[in-house]
């Protein structure tokens, strides 16, 4: 092993990529909503717009966005972290999410994905799924999707350069219900030559 470091095991391998963006990703089939905390999301491709998104084999609101074809990313920042936390730890399966949470959702007119409206996120995305790959681990499946449209709150982005960090605080996941936000702004100084 080299020198100064720790091994990380199976079952927490992963929190070297943390901390995180954590999104609510919404879904909606026959009536019923559900939602769940998501970090596992990212842009995948600007021609054309699209993102992937790793979701759980076993999780409802990927049951959801199978059977609809769509699905919204709700981006929270870091006030909604108990909101964000409970999205992923209460099972849809047992419960109205919308109702035991307190969420309050509408409907996109293009795809008829549920976006969250209250508690209010601070951005959202609008996606159609392109493709779910199911061959590429046990645990999850892949959703690739087509960005149909993309919002966010006009108090905190700015088009030239995204998330004004100072305001925004966009919420990002540590492990378990740890959660943090961007707290420095860094910027790099440019080459010369």
């Amino acid at each position: 092993m080299p020198e100064g470091y720790v091994r990380l095991g199976e079952e927490n391998w992963y929190y070297v990529l943390h901390p995180r963006p954590v999104y609510v990703v919404a879904a909606a089939w026959g009536g019923r909503v559900n939602f769940m905390a998501a970090s596992w999301v990212m842009p995948f491709s600007e021609d054309p717009p699209r993102i992937v998104a790793s979701l759980s084999k076993d999780s409802y609101t990927a049951e959801l966005a199978r059977r609809a074809g769509s699905f919204t990313v709700n981006v929270y920042a870091a006030d909604a972290a108990d909101f964000v936390y409970s999205a992923g730890t209460v099972s849809g399966r047992r419960v109205d999410k919308v109702r035991e949470l307190g969420a309050e959702v509408s409907f996109d007119t293009a795809t008829g994905a549920p976006r969250i409206v209250r508690p209010r996120p601070i951005g959202y995305v609008v996606a159609r799924v392109h493709r779910v790959l199911e061959d590429l681990a046990e645990d999850v499946d892949l959703f690739v999707a087509d960005v149909v449209e993309a919002y966010a709150d006009e108090r905190l982005f700015n088009e030239s350069y995204g998330w004004v960090l100072q305001r925004a605080r966009v919420l990002l996941h540590a492990s378990g219900r740890a959660f943090t936000t961007a707290t420095q702004l860094i910027l790099a100084s440019r080459r010369r030559g």
